[in-house]
Order: C-alpha cells, then sequence, then structure tokens
C-alpha cells in the first residue's frame, strides 16, 4: 500500500510540474525547383522577436510555445512572404509543409528601381 501512495505521489506531482509548452515543426520547400528544401528561410512569429532558421533540409522547429494562436511568417530572397495561421496545442506537435514560390516584379518596377539606381549615381561625388 505505502509503494502504491509512493507511486501516486510521484505521478501526480510530475504532471503537476510539467510544462504546458508546444511545439511547432515544419519544412518550406521551393515550388519553382521540383520541391526542393529552401535552407536558410527565415521563419519568425508575428508579434514577437521569435525566429528561426531552417536547416539543410527545410525543417524548423520552436519549441515552448505557450498553448495559443500564432502567425508565422516565412521568406526567403527574392521568394514570396507567407503568412501562415497557426493553432498550438500544448499535447500535441503542430506539424506543417508548405511551399513558397518566386517573387515576380513588373516592368513599371523594374523602370523604377533602375530611374531611382541612375538618379543615386548621378548625385554620387565623382572623384
Amino acid at each position: 500500500m505505502k509503494r502504491l501512495f509512493f507511486v501516486a505521489a510521484m505521478l501526480i506531482s510530475a504532471m503537476s510540474f510539467s510544462q504546458n509548452t508546444g511545439l511547432v515543426v515544419g519544412k518550406i520547400m521551393d515550388a519553382e525547383v521540383n520541391n526542393a528544401p529552401l535552407v536558410l528561410a527565415n521563419v519568425t512569429i508575428k508579434g514577437t522577436e521569435t525566429k528561426v532558421d531552417t536547416d539543410q533540409t527545410g525543417l524548423f522547429v520552436f519549441e515552448n510555445l505557450e498553448a495559443g494562436d500564432y502567425t508565422l511568417v516565412c521568406s526567403f530572397v527574392g521568394y514570396e512572404t507567407k503568412e501562415i495561421n497557426i493553432h498550438v496545442d500544448a499535447f500535441e506537435p503542430t506539424e506543417l509543409k508548405f511551399s513558397l514560390a518566386a517573387s515576380t516584379i513588373s516592368f513599371d518596377e523594374l523602370a523604377l528601381l533602375t530611374a531611382t539606381a541612375e538618379n543615386n549615381n548621378k548625385t554620387l561625388p565623382q572623384g
């Protein structure tokens, strides 16, 4: 009986001290190149300074997140930025897999960038 009480007390104390935090695991792929992993893509939690980069396989992990709703902002140079709404549960990991598409630039935007660069070059002192 003493052993049963001891085991029950240990289980109750372990459960009361366990953390109620969640885990987000995701993989970002390249929509343009046969879903190849995007290495060093940036993933942030909107409204916070929490950010991670993907590894060589396109994987990222956020640990110890409080249960609740979050918005992930995923970006990579030359690709469209994507915002994803997620729900984090303290007892079940949130798993994501998605692709980013290459960003496009219109001829009007390109002309504006070129004109701005030319104007900046004209104002630089020659020496």
